[in-house]
C-alpha cells in the first residue's frame, strides 16, 4: 500500500470523533463519515455514518440518521438508526423512531411511533392484515 493511501484511510475512518461541546450552537445540517458527539445545541438534520452520541446537555431539533446512536439529551425530530439505538434514562424523544435494535433505560421518555427490527414495510402491512383476518373468525361459546 502507498503512503498516500494510508493517510486517506485514516481520514475516512469511523473511529475518528467529531465533537460539539456544551455551549456550542449550530444552525444547519451536519453530515459526517465518522463518529459524532454533541453536547451543545443543533437545529437541523444530522447524518452520521458512524456512532452518534447526544450528551445529557445536548439538544437536536431536527431529524437524525446514523449507524448507531446513544441518546442522553433531548431530540425533537425523527430518528432512523441502522443498527442499535440506546436511550439512556435522561433521554427525551419527541418524534418517530426506526431502529433495528432498541435499548431503553428506565426513565427515558418517548413521544412518537417506534418501529424496531428489520422487517420491510410490506411485511408489516401483511402481518397486520393477517391479524385482522384472524380476529374476524372469533368463536363465541
Amino acid at each position: 500500500m502507498f503512503k498516500g493511501d494510508k493517510k486517506k484511510l485514516a481520514t475516512d475512518s469511523p473511529e475518528r470523533l467529531n465533537r460539539l461541546v456544551e455551549g456550542t450552537k449550530v444552525n444547519g445540517d451536519l453530515t459526517t463519515e465518522s463518529n459524532l458527539r454533541v453536547d451543545g445545541d443543533v437545529i437541523g438534520t444530522i447524518q452520521c455514518k458512524g456512532k452518534f452520541v447526544l450528551g445529557q446537555a445536548g439538544t437536536l431539533k431536527g431529524d437524525l440518521t446514523a449507524l448507531e446512536a446513544e441518546i442522553e439529551g433531548h431530540i425533537e425530530g425523527d430518528i432512523k438508526i441502522d443498527d442499535v439505538l440506546i436511550l439512556r434514562k435522561t433521554a427525551i424523544i419527541q418524534g418517530k423512531i426506526s431502529s433495528v435494535r432498541l435499548v431503553i433505560e428506565d426513565g427515558a421518555q418517548l413521544g412518537g411511533a417506534v418501529q424496531t427490527g428489520s422487517l420491510p414495510k410490506s411485511s408489516i402491512k401483511e402481518a397486520t392484515k393477517k391479524k385482522k383476518e384472524d380476529e374476524s373468525y372469533d368463536v363465541v361459546y
